[in-house]
């Protein structure tokens, strides 16, 4: 299922705290996943909005194998327009930002950075905060391919992230490995109930 809310609507002023979270509990229980959009994604980035709503059902302008690829460390400057153009989130700050290429080309990233008190972790941990690849691009294994870079060479000794609710049931991370932990609600700040704002 799909719904698109306008931030304006949806916001805590008009609905109650769990209002979002409880829908989309109902619908898995129902066998259905909510893919929610909001109003000013669809307005700022809609072709991201697109490229999401296709991958969750399977639709992709091509196909590529993680095999066939390499991973290098990108600079700022390159792993944030990536991440603009083909991140719902957007581009964030990071330590480690691992690019992987077909060819030359750069389709998927993939970024750490050191885990802060806000997210109840210490300077040995590092947060995984962002992957995509590149708008209307599978990339088969590509996720695994950079996690297993970031460990063999990072040496972590932990490493948490978060799944949005919004577009995921973190299934990925399932498949990464990683332990489910507790479900939180996470905080948008909305200048002029307007547009969202992510907490990172």
């Amino acid at each position: 299922a799909v719904e698109c809310n306008g931030c304006y609507w949806h916001s805590d002023d008009v609905k109650e705290k769990n209002y979002h979270l409880n829908k989309y509990n109902e619908c898995l229980k129902q066998g259905i996943q909510l893919i929610t959009v909001w109003d000013d994604q669809i307005i700022n980035t809609p072709d991201i909005v697109k490229s999401v709503i296709l991958s969750k059902l399977g639709i992709y302008n091509e196909r590529i194998y993680a095999r066939k690829c390499n991973i290098k460390e990108i600079p700022p400057n390159i792993c944030s327009s990536f991440l603009s153009t083909n991140h719902l989130q957007g581009k964030t700050k990071t330590k480690v930002r691992l690019g992987l290429f077909y060819g030359e080309k750069l389709v998927g990233v993939m970024t750490f950075n050191t885990r802060s008190k806000l997210s109840g972790g210490s300077t040995s941990g590092h947060e995984l905060n962002r992957f995509c690849t590149l708008l209307g691009m599978q990339v088969i294994g590509g996720a695994e391919k950079l996690l297993h870079y970031f460990v063999c060479n990072y040496h972590p000794d932990k490493i948490i992230s978060f799944s949005s609710n919004d577009i995921s049931t973190g299934n990925l991370y399932k498949k990464l490995g990683f332990t489910q932990g507790s479900s939180t609600t996470s905080y948008w700040y909305v200048p002029g109930n307007t547009s969202l704002r992510s907490r990172c």
